[in-house]
């Protein structure tokens, strides 16, 4: 095969990746939890707030909280409105086949603040090296914040997919995303074998009550 048949069956191969292209599966829950208890959560993890560590690394950079108990009624409010969340991706086109029952993992809860991010990532990437993490499926977050005005940025950016197998799962990563801004009371759920990021935050005070607050977890196949 000489150079011009070789640029010619790449530019075939790219019109047929481009021809496949979907939107990540995506479904939003807003408003998951009743207005006293989005609060009464919200302020029970500030007062936390010296309870939070640095979760930096190489592609990321953030503040967390693992066990804790309040985080329950989060967990809680999915289970009640996993069936719909499960129909919804599969409608979408998530490979969600395997997940049979709400099979949570511990919710950990994340603080952004200014400049924190979290560079692009599969949650179940098989070359991530953590096996309890290959049986995730759907992903979910639960946002909250104080106001429109505590900072701006942060947006969850989740990348466009085409349906042929790779090394990293049932898809191809596309060249193309689209961002979804933080809601607060807001639930999202998406493919665990989504690409996704976080983009970074910008704080003008810098106080922690102003963070981009998320409570995460991952539901796993069955």
């Amino acid at each position: 095969m000489d150079d011009a048949d070789a640029d010619a069956l790449a530019s075939l191969r790219v019109a047929a990746l481009h021809r496949r292209t979907r939107p990540a599966p995506i479904v939003v829950v807003r408003d998951l939890l009743p207005a006293s208890d989005r609060a009464a959560l919200v302020s029970a993890l500030l007062e936390r707030e010296a309870e939070f560590r640095s979760n930096r690394d190489t592609g990321r950079d953030g503040s967390v909280l693992a066990d804790a108990p309040e985080t329950a009624i989060v967990t809680e409010a999915i289970s009640n409105r996993f069936a719909e969340i499960v129909a919804a991706l599969a409608e979408k086109g998530a490979p969600v086949g395997d997940v049979t029952g709400c099979a949570l993992e511990p919710a950990t809860v994340t603080a952004y603040g200014h400049g924190h991010f979290h560079a692009p990532h599969i949650d179940n990437d098989p070359r991530g090296g953590v096996p309890a993490a290959f049986t995730r499926r759907i992903s979910l977050v639960w946002h909250a914040s104080t106001g429109p005005d505590g900072f701006t940025g942060g947006d969850l950016r989740l990348w466009d997919h085409a349906e042929i197998p790779s090394d990293r799962g049932p898809w191809t990563v596309a060249r193309t995303f689209r961002d979804h801004r933080p809601i607060d009371n807001a639930l999202v759920a998406f493919s665990s074998y989504s690409m996704h990021e976080v983009l970074a935050v910008t704080m003008p005070d810098g106080e922690f009550r102003h963070r981009r607050l998320a409570v995460v977890t991952a539901a796993h196949a069955s």
